[in-house]
């Protein structure tokens, strides 16, 4: 069996919390021919082997899935049937049809974190707003995978939103439509390369190592990362994307969980940049962009601006199932490369601003 670690924001699953969906990074598993377990003796055999505490055996003796991942009081841990699974798979590898919201869980809904150019932001819904919610379902009782499925669907159908702004309850009727993007994009400013990264997909490492490269061949005297928003996503991309600017070798994250042993990654080799670097980040810079900011600081290759980042610590991995569908599973919690646990404050920068670009410019530019 092989299975692919996710890493992204609170109850951030595949779909990296961002473009009205998150990205669903999968790797299948292989089963041999046998009889098929249930749905219920899948999850509970996963539960008992995968996950990354001890689970009460009053817990694997409940008679239902939904009873026994209640039980866990973790909100990062569910079953997706397989019209999900597919979805999510297709999202990773194709796109998706949606209204362009980057959405994050929040107190009664789904806080609005970003607008892309598409319907959503042309109807008028902003940051900040809360999706109260989705075709007349609360999106407060949904799980966050639920609700944000809910928003994606068929390219030109349509989806309504009831949304609250301040004291206001506003609903629109939106047309889904197709979004390809990539996750990472790179541009000029006064000398400086600056390279934004939406979120940690297939081929982000690859994306930013080829931007750095670039942005130093038009003579960048330094590089700004952009991770503010970034909801996290794969892991191995993360590693990727700290691996150009550390020295093969350093850690990058530890692991540790009960069914698996404690665990270091490290930096893997390859060309690197030489260059100064700022990180940038924000509260809404989560997992996998934590992951990446803790690594650059701990080890005094960047300087980090901006605000404490979301502070989420722990591990999933999404495993499918011999009945068709999957369970996301938080496996592990992870610690910084000097063994700080995050999950209480977040990274904290050694700057703290509102305005993390202009101060990182300025700071790059007495350089």
């Amino acid at each position: 069996m092989r299975r692919r670690p996710v890493l992204a924001a609170a109850a951030a699953t595949a779909l990296a919390f961002g473009l009205g969906v998150a990205l669903r990074p999968l790797e299948l598993n292989r089963h041999e021919a046998a009889p098929r377990p249930t749905i219920l003796e899948g999850v509970r055999a996963e539960l008992a082997t995968r996950y990354y505490r001890p689970v009460p055996a009053r817990v694997l003796r409940l008679g239902n899935v939904d009873a026994m991942l209640a039980a866990l009081h973790d909100p990062y841990t569910r079953y997706l049937p397989p019209g999900e699974l597919r979805l999510a798979s297709r999202a990773l590898r194709e796109g998706f049809s949606g209204v362009g919201l980057t959405l994050i869980p929040g107190e009664t809904g789904l806080l609005v974190t970003r607008t892309e150019p598409g319907p959503a932001r042309i109807a008028g819904i902003q940051p900040g707003d809360t999706i109260l919610a989705v075709d007349g379902s609360s999106a407060a009782s949904l799980s966050f995978d639920d609700a944000v499925g809910r928003i994606v669907g068929r390219e030109g159908s349509l989806v309504q939103l009831r949304v609250l702004r301040d004291d206001r309850t506003l609903t629109y009727d939106l047309v889904r439509q197709r979004f390809r993007r990539s996750s990472v994009s790179v541009r000029m400013l006064d000398g400086i390369g600056v390279i934004r990264i939406e979120r940690f997909a297939l081929g982000t490492s690859e994306a930013v190592r080829a931007g750095a490269f670039r942005l130093e061949a038009q003579g960048a005297r330094a590089l700004v990362v952009d991770l503010r928003g970034n909801p996290g996503g794969l892991l191995r991309q993360a590693v990727g994307v700290a691996s150009l600017f550390l020295e093969e070798g350093r850690t990058v994250v530890a692991l540790a969980g009960v069914n698996r042993p404690e665990s270091l990654i490290y930096a893997r080799a390859g060309q690197k940049t030489r260059l100064p670097v700022v990180v940038l980040v924000d509260r809404r810079s989560a997992s996998a962009a934590e992951v990446v900011a803790a690594a650059l600081h701990d080890h005094g290759r960047a300087l980090v601006v901006g605000e404490p980042t979301f502070g989420k610590s722990l591990v999933q991995e999404i495993d499918r199932l011999p009945s068709g569908g999957a369970l996301k599973l938080t496996v592990a919690t992870y610690r910084t490369p000097t063994g700080r646990d995050i999950s209480a404050g977040g990274v904290v920068p050694d700057v703290g601003t509102t305005q993390p670009l202009e101060r990182a410019l300025a700071l790059l530019a007495r350089r």
